[in-house]
């Protein structure tokens, strides 16, 4: 019968019964069946919320993949271990930034950093997915060998000083934009001899009660940290350089009053255990909510409202300072414009007895003991913390080169890339989000597991198809950048603002995908290949189908699948001996 297998290696039939295995022009047909999945490195750089969702799925849905990921924190989590200042907390209701696969019951809509990280951390230990990170390892570099089509990555040890170089097929940047944190360009900066902190380097325990601080910084980490310290400083500065609208909050329908804040109960904590589609819908309700495509374009009845709200509420709560409104109010672009700013306790802080907010100035010096202030006068504080952002210019802080390109120079040029996964020159190189990609609308977590199940995609197809290589072609980058440059343009994120949208720049480029949320998911949840250029390891593209053979043919999995499918190759056996034994149809 022909399902019996005959007792010989697949590799050996050739030999065994003379067949021609070699052509006149030297192809050589590779004696595995197709399906055949090929060992593959991959290397990652960050163990943030990106890199950790990238190692869950991995172990999931892989085989035959080695993965390391290097984080150069002492933990995971990535922004949230960075930034410890007081105050820290999600920007976003807590129920959304989280993975979907994972949900957990918040203590509050707006959870703390603590409570995050935990977070994070947890999910880490529960999948035992700690086995593929290296903490204290810093990538300094990532080279591409042609030749061997091996990225070969640099890395430093930051434990003990040591340097050594790794190399894999695929490399994975994980690392983010809200990472690469400076000290800010103010002159006497190193001249200042009290405490100066940065928010993204807090030092921990810093005890400001009763101190006479200064924040400078009017991002969400400055109106955070305003917020916070406003209630134990005996004096706290702060300066408002430039206009930006304060909301009452993301999603603030199911926020607290007036879009604040506000603990769950013990009794919404339980429901939301106990019963998990209520759970499930509660969660979806602020995701709608939050994902309003209609608010992001300009003019549009929901972009004024939002507008109208916003006005609403800081007059509300400026009440008697009409200079501070003034200084706050943006004049010439709309709600959306930068990523909005829940004010949760900013304002009220403004206008408090020991706030000094030095309108539409920003901080030109610092002296020994403090700074000069707008009239010329030296004011003494006790601390500064500078919460001035990141580098968000997409520039990598580790020379990344192939094809005698270096991406640093490109995106000091011009940020582009394909989708935000991929990036031009650059192949087996992938990204969790870049320039391009889907940036400003809601949270990014469900977003880094439609990228991470992209990537396995294709680390999938050049496992089976023998792939050499994939790089994203550019002239589709090109492409995309127009359409995506003109559609913008009918956007609120298009208005006259500084935003990191824009890599900081008051007159730079909107650097997102220029549609919804809903239609970016949809774009790559099945990889365009017709995009990339492909190599193969062969000559012939079609090596990969091997001796003839499927894996399915050999691996005990159904043949006759597409009659549906059994309990398994035994029992269908175990039925044709039935069938012939008894004759089975035949005597009908």
């Amino acid at each position: 019968m022909g399902s019996i297998q005959e007792p010989v290696a697949l590799a050996d039939r050739p030999r065994v019964y003379g067949w021609e295995t070699t052509n006149e022009a030297g192809y050589t047909i590779n004696e595995v069946p197709s399906g055949t999945k090929r060992h593959l490195k991959v290397i990652v750089a960050g163990a943030g919320a990106s890199g950790i969702n990238f190692a869950k799925f991995q172990q999931d849905d892989l085989d035959n993949v080695e993965t390391v990921i290097y984080e150069k924190n002492a933990e995971v989590s990535g922004t949230w271990i960075e930034n410890q200042y007081p105050g820290c907390a999600c920007d976003i209701p807590s129920v959304i930034y989280q993975y979907t696969w994972e949900p957990k019951i918040w203590s509050k809509y707006y959870s703390d950093a603590p409570e995050i990280l935990e977070y994070f951390k947890s999910v880490v230990d529960k999948y035992n997915l700690r086995k593929y990170i290296k903490l204290r390892h810093r990538i300094d570099r990532a080279e591409w060998d042609e030749k061997r089509a091996k990225w070969i990555v640099s890395v430093s040890n930051l434990e003990d000083g040591t340097t050594f170089d790794d190399e894999c097929d695929v490399f994975l940047n994980c690392g983010g934009i809200f990472n690469y944190w400076q000290w800010p360009d103010i002159k006497g900066l190193k001249d200042y001899q009290g405490v100066l902190a940065h928010s993204a380097a807090y030092p921990v325990g810093l005890d400001l009660k009763g101190k006479r601080v200064a924040v400078i910084g009017t991002g969400a980490s400055g109106i955070q940290l305003t917020a916070h310290i406003q209630k134990v400083a005996s004096h706290l500065y702060t300066w408002i350089r430039t206009p930006t609208w304060i909301t009452p909050g993301y999603a603030s329908k199911y926020a607290g009053p007036n879009g604040g804040n506000f603990e769950y109960t013990e009794e919404q904590k339980k429901r939301f255990a106990e019963d998990p589609e209520y759970y499930r819908k509660y969660r979806k309700a602020i995701e709608r909510e939050l994902t309003d495509w209609n608010a992001i374009h300009k003019n549009t009845p929901s972009s004024n409202l939002a507008r109208e709200y916003a006005i609403k509420t800081m007059t509300e709560k400026l009440k008697g300072r009409p200079d501070l409104l003034d200084a706050l109010t943006p004049r010439n672009f709309p709600v959306g414009c930068k990523r909005p700013t829940p004010g949760n306790g900013y304002l009220e802080a403004l206008v408090a007895d020991n706030v000094t907010a030095f309108c539409n100035e920003s901080l030109s010096e610092l002296t020994e003991q403090g700074f000069i202030d707008p009239d010329g006068k030296e004011v003494e504080v006790d601390v500064i913390v500078l919460a001035t952002g990141f580098n968000t210019s997409w520039i990598s802080r580790f020379p990344i080169i192939a094809n005698g390109v270096n991406l640093q120079d490109v995106y000091r040029e011009r940020p582009i890339s394909y989708l935000g996964v991929a990036a031009p020159h650059m192949p087996n190189y992938f990204t969790m989000y870049g320039p391009y990609g889907p940036l400003g609308q809601s949270s990014l977590l469900p977003t880094m597991e439609f990228l991470s199940r992209y990537i396995i995609h294709v680390l999938k197809k050049m496992q089976i198809e023998d792939i050499k290589t994939i790089t994203p072609k550019l002239h589709v980058i090109e492409a995309m950048g127009e359409h995506a440059d003109l559609t913008i343009k009918r956007l609120v994120w298009d208005a006259p603002c500084r935003s990191w949208m824009k890599g900081g720049k008051l007159d730079g480029k909107p650097m997102t995908f220029a549609g919804s949320r809903t239609q970016y998911f949809e774009l790559v949840e099945t990889p365009r290949y017709e995009d990339y250029d492909i190599t193969y390891r062969s000559r012939n593209m079609w090596a990969w189908l091997g001796n003839g053979f499927s894996l399915r043919d050999l691996d005990g999995r159904d043949p006759t699948w597409f009659w549906g499918l059994s309990d398994g190759i035994d029992e269908d056996r175990d039925f044709e001996k039935e069938l012939l034994d008894s004759k089975g149809v035949r005597d009908l």
